[in-house]
């Protein structure tokens, strides 16, 4: 068995680690584009760093709970790993709502949610999420969808 504190000081721990490259990499955008994407990955940062000293305070002083993980739950987070990478790849791509439309059911389908509807109704409003956010609060085009580029050659 493991120590739930040990597996959230080391979850948090590799966290901080990718969210600091992400913090660098954001500080090296233009001004204009550098303040959502450093201020999302400076607060991802700060909460981790919180998550990770919490852990490790409750590791040093009564070793946490001991969990066990149930094997349904070992492969549903290895398939949401996996389409998530696969997701962060294929963005660029296929387009940022072109691949929220495919993911959330694909992904939905995969973990076992068998409420179609509401998969292809969740990635509809995601994909409307990101349009709003980007192109009409922010004012910043998003990448041309590939789905768009095909059918009209724009």
């Amino acid at each position: 068995m493991m120590r739930q504190a040990v597996v959230e000081t080391g979850v948090a721990l590799a966290g901080t680690v990718i969210s600091v490259f992400g913090l660098i990499h954001a500080l090296g955008f233009t001004r204009d584009s550098a303040y959502l994407p450093v201020a999302v990955m400076g607060l991802l940062t700060l909460l981790l760093v919180i998550w990770g000293v919490r852990s490790a305070l409750t590791l040093r002083h009564d070793g946490g709970d001991s969990i066990r993980p149930a094997p349904g739950h070992v492969k549903r987070f290895f398939i949401l790993l996996a389409t998530s990478i696969v997701m962060i790849v294929a963005a660029p791509r296929l387009g940022f709502a072109t691949t929220f439309l495919l993911f959330v059911p694909l992904s939905g389908m995969l973990l076992g949610y068998r409420k179609g509807k509401w998969l292809v109704v969740t990635a509809i409003t995601f994909s409307l999420l990101i349009y709003l956010i980007f192109q009409v609060v922010l004012d910043r085009p998003l990448p041309p969808e590939m789905a768009l580029r095909f059918f009209t050659g724009i």
